[in-house]
């Protein structure tokens, strides 16, 4: 279940001391979602993929593990889409997503340098443009025709550096492509796969015209013989219309046409959405249609048909890419609409290849006592408990790949001082039901129904652990309702609502041993000491803020009951007299803040994912007075909206429910280390140090390394595989981090000063 990446992060902060963090991805391999699985072209066993968002992963066994190998690092709402092996074997092409925001084109990874060697901006990407379709000239990759979400078609012959509009949908009513390719021996004859029954255009003139062929038809997959590129094939689209299910070849570039003799099975669409060719053994073919898999072995003379009836999300529905393995022509992995699956027959059968990588959805709850330790994160719609001392997991309500819901899923929220208890608010169009489980959500205690579809802050008394004071939000500020539940009947529940002086969203309630109550309504802070009957404002400080702000967490030191923290959009405020003051002690947008149970003046802080601000994790060892910071950048360029914490005497472990890594946690060590380096064991040698052109680097063993050399906003300056001397005379001078990778994945950090 566990899985540690060979990822060590780092901050230099300004005070010069080396932060280490350690990134470990530890989801259920149950719940992984990863897409355009491709094999290296010369690699025995490598193989690439991408996850539902802005990732693309790496695996040197055969889909058995994997990396992390590249973050794209544009915004919250970008992804990865169509991610393809260049021609040459040396890159992975594919389309950066990013929708209502100005920023789509099509990328290449550059697999030997680790960087991304080309990048193409869409003409229309101001227009929020994004591609859906594209396809490279074979023999140079700088022509591109790419076809957009807003109707238009575009090819470039000089790496985008110019852009011709080969075709535009409002010039030919409305009608869609569906689909493009390049002629592998002809950069300047271009393939438009349309909708609507319109047929497939072929240009011979770089797009200036056109000439129609298989009229009356909707066509999608397109793929070339690579023995023989006048050969390809062709199959029709999975629509609405009147097109009947066909695949059609030509032996002369697209000239003629003939329906290659295929029995189709009757689906919903009945689409063929690709056909592969083995590009090392081009009579083999495979073809994934909405609900069968069909293929040859002798270059299409005959075809058998592998139909699946059920819709089972474990297993193949609606394929959507293909990749043979360059070493093994049976094996074949076959990316479908809800799990990749893995092939050892050529596509005879198949079974689900696992991962850990998926959407974590919903928000993050951890409780910690002496004995217990448990964890409850959101899933496809449902939550997961786990059992951190025996990592057994229980899932609750969570949804198969093939079902998806109109109400998001349960918000769950530990009880802070009884273990083993949480409240779930389960939001439906009859009414949301709030509930209390005394063990962990096996079972459940129906404790009212509101119509309220958001559960923002609990609070328990310590005194009467029976009885809790919660906060509900609706659609605006003003719907805010605060109750007190007294279960210590579970047959018979008090209910109380609580008046405030005003209506605002509440994001945190305290409540100490005296029985006063602090809690957080929208930018103020009020506190009541006779149970919510009158009410203080103890916001002193915070003017600040205005209307547009809130207050998104509030937090008591453990170390001293006096001192409490607020996390909000104008940064975070402490108050070291029970919230009478505040100070202002940082002005960035912070979410969610905890003080450290082991280490008094440690504090940790997040800022989620959204529409203003990317993911980023803040510290502080001196009680709030200085803060560092890992920005997205060095956070693998992740997106998340929660976060939860574990602290031991000098780290904190975070918890982080992401977007489409699943979960993970991020460890680091607030230990200031010494001016030299992180490496104490001396096993790696660095001079000299400062330097001003060549620094020497040397293993103990003389083991092969991989080295990289970040400034100190975390961007990375150099790369270097196996190489002893590096020249940064190129460089400004200043502080830089150098990461050593030794063959045997140890990882050495060395502070660098360049004068």
């Amino acid at each position: 279940m566990k899985k540690l990446i060979t990822a060590y992060l780092f901050f230099l902060s300004f005070c010069i001391q080396p932060i280490f963090a350690q990134f470990e991805v530890l989801g259920s391999e149950d719940y992984g979602r990863i897409f355009s699985l491709t094999y290296d072209a010369n690699v025995p066993n490598k193989v690439y993929a991408h996850t539902l968002k802005n990732h693309i992963l790496v695996s040197t066994d055969n889909g058995g593990s994997w990396d992390i190998l590249y973050s794209l690092p544009i915004g919250e709402s970008a992804s990865i889409e169509e991610m393809k092996l260049t021609a040459d074997g040396t890159g992975l092409s594919f389309i950066a997503i990013t929708p209502n925001r100005p920023y789509g084109a099509i990328m290449i990874y550059n697999i030997t340098s680790n960087e991304v060697s080309k990048t193409f901006n869409l003409p229309n990407q101001n227009l929020n443009g994004n591609a859906v379709s594209y396809s490279f000239y074979e023999g140079d990759s700088d022509i591109l025709l790419v076809d957009t979400n807003l109707g238009q078609t575009f090819y470039t012959a000089d790496s985008g550096l110019s852009w011709e509009t080969v075709y535009d949908a409002q010039d030919y009513d409305a009608v869609s492509i569906f689909n493009v390719a390049i002629s592998p021996n002809n950069p300047e004859k271009l393939f438009l796969a349309r909708g609507m029954e319109a047929g497939l255009l072929i240009s011979e003139d770089a797009g200036q015209t056109w000439e129609v062929k298989l009229d009356g038809v909707s066509l999608e997959a397109i793929a070339f013989d690579p023995s023989n590129t006048e050969t390809l094939l062709i199959g029709t689209a999975g629509t609405f219309d009147s097109t009947i299910e066909n695949l059609y070849k030509s032996t002369d570039g697209g000239e003629t046409f003939n329906i290659v003799p295929i029995t189709w099975t009757t689906g919903v669409l009945d689409g063929i959405n690709t056909i592969h060719y083995n590009p090392l053994n081009p009579s083999q073919i495979i073809i994934l249609e909405e609900n069968e898999i069909v293929i040859s072995r002798d270059s299409g003379a005959t075809w058998q048909n592998i139909v699946y009836l059920e819709d089972n999300p474990l297993s193949y529905s609606f394929g959507k890419h293909a990749s043979f393995n360059p070493q093994n022509s049976e094996e074949v992995l076959i990316t479908s609409n809800y799990v990749p699956l893995f092939s050892t027959d050529g596509g005879e059968t198949v079974t689900w290849l696992k991962s850990p990588y998926y959407a974590s959805e919903g928000n993050l709850e951890l409780y910690l006592d002496d004995e217990n330790a448990n964890l409850y994160y959101g899933v496809r719609f449902g939550f997961v408990h786990r059992d951190l001392n025996t990592e057994l997991e229980l899932e609750y309500n969570v949804l198969p790949f093939n079902y998806s819901s109109s109400n998001p899923g349960p918000t769950v929220l530990a009880d802070k001082i009884t273990a083993n208890r949480i409240f779930t608010l389960t939001p439906s169009f009859m009414g949301s039901n709030f509930e209390v489980s005394h063990d962990n959500g096996v079972t459940k205690h129906f404790l009212t129904s509101l119509y309220m579809n958001g559960f923002t802050a609990l609070g328990t008394y310590p005194q009467a652990n029976e009885t809790v004071m919660v906060a509900f939000s609706g659609f605006s500020p003003s719907d805010t309702v605060l109750k007190k539940f007294d279960f210590t009947d579970i047959n018979s529940v008090v209910q109380t609502d609580i008046t405030l002086p005003f209506l605002d969203i509440i994001n945190g309630i305290l409540i100490d041993s005296s029985g006063k109550i602090t809690l957080s309504v929208g930018v103020e802070i009020y506190s009541s000491t006779d149970d919510g009957n009158t009410w203080s404002n103890d916001s002193n400080g915070l003017e600040v803020m205005t209307s547009d702000d809130l207050i998104f967490d509030l937090k008591r030191d453990p170390f001293n009951a006096n001192t409490l923290a607020i996390a909000t959009s104008k940064g975070i405020f402490i108050s070291t007299d029970s919230g009478e003051n505040w100070v202002q002690k940082s002005t960035d947008l912070v979410f969610k803040l905890c003080f450290s149970t082991e280490t008094e003046g440690a504090i940790v802080a997040t800022t989620y994912t959204s529409e203003v601000s990317e993911f980023s994790l803040s510290f502080s060892t001196d009680s709030g007075d200085s803060w560092d910071t890992f920005n997205n950048g060095q956070l693998l360029s992740i997106s998340s909206r929660s976060a939860a914490y574990q602290f031991y005497e000098n780290s904190v472990k975070v918890y982080i429910g992401s977007f489409d890594l699943g979960l993970l946690t991020y460890t680091i060590d607030f230990t200031s280390l010494s001016n030299s380096d992180y490496d104490k064991t001396n096993q790696v040698m660095v001079y000299p140090n400062p330097v001003n052109d060549v620094l020497n680097i040397k293993l103990q063993d003389n083991a092969s390394f991989k080295v990289a050399l970040y400034n100190m906003t975390g961007q990375q300056m150099l790369n270097a595989d196996g190489i002893e001397k590096l020249d940064i005379s190129h460089l400004a001078p200043g502080m830089y981090l150098l990461r050593v990778i030794s063959s045997s994945n140890k990882v050495f950090l060395k502070k660098i000063i360049i004068d």
